[in-house]
């Protein structure tokens, strides 16, 4: 490359040679053309001055452009060099925001096929670096595909689409997916879509689970009403079966007395067993008689059973084991075994039968639900408590039976587990162990005095249904005892204002004043009668119920109740309370 200095010194010397040939022009020519050299040269001199200085600035001035040009260049070389740092960064923290995100983040094309993922798409998916390109719709449903093709197609076309499909997991369960797709804009329109998508299986269930518990709930609040409907005339029914069992009557009209009795105590079986599963009851706690919940359990499926011919044999320990446990959690657990034998059934032709078993001792109680089904082949057994796990067929069953019996049993410190052999019947075992804690013991017929005179007793009835009400009074006097019957919790009060009774039987619900407020009337206006109070109803698992119960602390009896039991309690309640106040306080019937 040419320096700086050889322009220079190249136009020195052209203009020194064109000086030099007008000099010696000038010394060999005339006076007349010495002077007109020496005006050639004055004026080759200035254009050569004008030539040089022309040189020279252009000179100069592409050397200050050339410097700009420099530092422009690298100006823009720093610029470039930040601009690259600067993408890297956004790209680096691009990558390791996608990476934190938990949802699956897919990077797709107008075919569907993935340009990139995050690791958690790649967790869900089970996919690796060498896995085909279709790898997101591989592994949904083939129903599924088209109308993730579909939602794809119009997030090409400028639509945000959001939708759920199944999908298979990397675990083997099929679950479910919420897919959003948002259309990626560049000057030349949509080049490609970013795909998010949720595992939602356990929110799915989890909403299922809540609305199957609302439903249940709902359930509950209708069974109670129509329990409460049914009990009533049931226990009119039973009622006056037991007053014309009290008189003397020919043997045939007996039977049918003792029938009607009979069929009118097994309604109120049956809806006291729907009322105890239908109500979730809590979590209390008490000593239950586990013989009485198999019973239930039984009872609840037994006409659907023999309608399917199956056969069901109660082999009950004589000694009646009891357990600390909660009896709505243990009859649904129980009734969830007995459901799961009866499908199991199904599949086979009769004889079916299914064997209920108790086995007590003092370290631990044992029940056994026994079929002679197929039984549980050996590659599903070690599965048959997972949640969601069914081998039923699509719609037929949630998987959640046996789980659900497996978390019950764990929350009252037992085990469950399965004894079966492929074609050999199934067995399901469950192992309580005995709690320390003792029932709440009954008390005690309480005697009065000796010595002390025998007086009759008095009884306030307060319910609403006229007929039971005089079921009732004809019944108790019968058996020598002074009943009176008003409609509601005023009429009660009214009645106590006026007159003295030994005992007060009242209805919980009722139109006007309520049980419940007529006892909280008497603890502020009479506090010495809520002790004389029994308290009777037609559901006793009702939350509201069972609460204002507890707190009341006054005996109970459910409808429809047995009259003789009434009866029976009644005496106790007059005695103990003749026994702590005495005779002034009691009139003559």
């Amino acid at each position: 490359m040419m320096s700086r200095r050889q322009p220079s010194r190249a136009l020195v010397a052209i203009a020194v040679a064109l000086l030099g040939g007008s000099v010696v022009a000038y010394l060999l020519g005339s006076t007349e053309g010495r002077r007109a050299a020496f005006v050639a040269a004055v004026w080759v001199a200035v254009g050569i001055a004008i030539i040089v200085a022309r040189v020279v600035y252009a000179f100069r001035s592409d050397r200050l452009y050339a410097e700009l040009l420099e530092r422009e260049v690298a100006a823009q070389t720093r610029s470039l060099m930040d601009s690259l740092a600067a993408t890297a960064v956004a790209e680096r923290n691009l990558r390791l925001v996608m990476e934190a995100v938990p949802d699956a983040i897919v990077v797709l094309d107008a075919e569907g096929r993935q340009l990139d993922m995050n690791s958690a798409a790649r967790t869900l998916l089970a996919a690796g670096p060498a896995d085909a390109e279709r790898v997101l719709f591989g592994v949904l449903d083939p129903s599924a595909q088209a109308v993730a093709q579909e939602n794809l197609d119009a997030a090409f076309a400028g639509a945000v689409r959001t939708f759920d499909v199944r999908f298979q997991r990397s675990d083997g369960i099929r679950g479910v997916a919420a897919i959003s797709y948002a259309p990626v804009r560049d000057e030349r329109g949509v080049a490609r879509v970013l795909a998010v998508v949720r595992d939602v299986t356990d929110q799915k269930r989890a909403a299922s689970q809540l609305q199957r518990a609302e439903k249940l709930a709902a359930i509950g609040q209708l069974v109670s009403g129509v329990a409460h409907e049914i009990n009533n005339p049931a226990a009119i029914i039973s009622g006056f079966a037991q007053t014309l069992l009290l008189d003397d009557v020919k043997a045939e009209h007996r039977e049918m007395a003792q029938m009607i009795y009979d069929e009118a105590s097994r309604i109120g079986r049956i809806t006291q067993n729907l009322l105890a599963f239908a109500r979730a009851g809590g979590k209390e706690r008490t000593l239950i008689d586990l013989n009485d919940i198999l019973r239930r359990t039984f009872a609840l499926r037994s006409y659907h059973l023999s309608t399917l011919n199956i056969t069901v044999t109660l082999d009950l320990d004589p000694t009646d084991p009891k357990i600390w446990a909660n009896a709505s959690d243990i009859q649904q657990m129980l009734l969830n075994l007995v459901i799961n034998a009866e499908q199991a059934l199904l599949t086979i032709d009769p004889p079916r039968s299914i064997t209920i078993r108790s086995v007590g001792n003092e370290q631990e109680v044992r029940v056994e639900v026994a079929d002679n089904g197929p039984g549980v082949p050996a590659d599903v057994r070690e599965r048959i408590f997972d949640p969601f796990f069914t081998t039923k067929p699509e719609g037929a069953g949630a998987g959640l039976g046996l789980s659900m019996c497996y978390g019950i049993v764990r929350e009252h410190a037992g085990r469950i587990w399965l004894d079966s052999d492929h074609g050999q019947g199934a067995r399901f075992l469950v192992q309580f162990p005995r709690d320390p804690r003792a029932g709440p013991r009954p008390q005690g017929e309480t005697r009065l005095p000796a010595g002390h005179p025998v007086r009759q007793i008095r009884v306030l009835l307060v319910d609403d249904e006229v007929s039971l009400r005089n079921a009732l009074v004809q019944f108790l006097a019968r058996r020598g005892i002074n009943a009176t019957g008003v409609g509601d919790g005023a009429d009660a009060l009214r009645a106590v204002s006026h007159d003295s009774f030994d005992v007060i039987v009242s209805d919980v619900r009722m139109p006007g004043m309520s049980g419940d407020e007529f006892v909280e009337r008497l603890k502020r206006e009479r506090p010495e009668l809520v002790a004389r109070t029994i308290f009777s109803t037609g559901d006793a698992f009702a939350r509201d119920t069972a609460a204002f119960l507890e707190t009341a602390g006054v005996p109970l009896v459910t409808k429809p109740f047995d009259f003789a039991t009434l009866e029976r309690l009644i005496r106790d309640v007059a005695a103990r309370v003749a026994a702590v106040a005495p005779q002034p306080d009691l009139k003559e019937g």
